[in-house]
């Protein structure tokens, strides 16, 4: 699924005299699956916004463990705060399949949400949902046990579809979990037919009995 940027949820409710004015400051490029888009640590000198594809954000610790924090689909944003010279990227982003983004230099991004408090106010958004999402994260690492956490982490995404498209080490990653530990539990759902299990996408067959595993 490919995106215009008037469906960009950071740039809704800008009038066309102000989405014309962004236009010219996007710079599309498209990336592999695999292929890096910025690193941890690196100055953060642009923000990009997703128009097709997958780009997981992620950490990854001393010992070589990668812990992904957030998997961008179409119309999401990296946005953060490049506003100082000496702001570093917190977590690099990877392309998790091809995609297509567009990228918006640290002070075009600067000068578009000083003079515009529509995108100030996405902005503080942004940043309230991103908080509540980490938090989440590590809650779910901190205090649930590896069936809860997977359990927990399929239905939020499937709050409104039965499908979720992630593979085993993608979720792996995503909760701080061993790839076999992952395996397993899903198989242990799928042999109690409360989701199935195809290439890169895993289906809830029956959300009510996950739920009640939960408590």
């Amino acid at each position: 699924m490919s995106i215009a940027i008037e469906q960009i949820p950071f740039f809704q409710g800008l009038s066309e005299k102000e989405l014309s004015a962004v236009k010219t400051c996007l710079r599309e490029k498209s990336f592999k699956k695999g292929q890096s888009l910025f690193m941890e640590g690196a100055a953060c000198e642009r923000v990009f916004f997703v128009r097709s594809g997958r780009v997981k954000l992620f950490r990854t610790s001393p010992s070589g463990r990668e812990q992904i924090l957030e998997t961008l689909g179409p119309g999401d944003t990296c946005a953060c705060n490049p506003g100082s010279r000496r702001w570093q990227c917190a977590s690099s982003a990877e392309a998790a399949d091809p995609s297509t983004v567009w990228f918006l230099s640290r002070e075009n991004y600067i000068r578009l949400v000083d003079e515009n408090t529509k995108l100030a106010h996405s902005l503080n958004r942004l940043f309230a949902e991103r908080l509540r999402c980490f938090s989440e994260l590590i809650e779910e690492i901190a205090l649930k046990d590896s069936r809860k956490r997977l359990i927990k982490f399929l239905l939020d995404l499937a709050s409104d579809s039965i499908e979720v498209s992630f593979t085993r080490e993608e979720l792996a990653h995503r909760l701080g979990m061993a790839r076999e530990t992952v395996a397993r539990q899903l198989s242990d759902l799928k042999r109690k037919k409360l989701i199935d299990i195809k290439s890169r996408q895993i289906i809830i067959k029956n959300k009510e009995s996950l739920k009640k595993l939960l408590s």
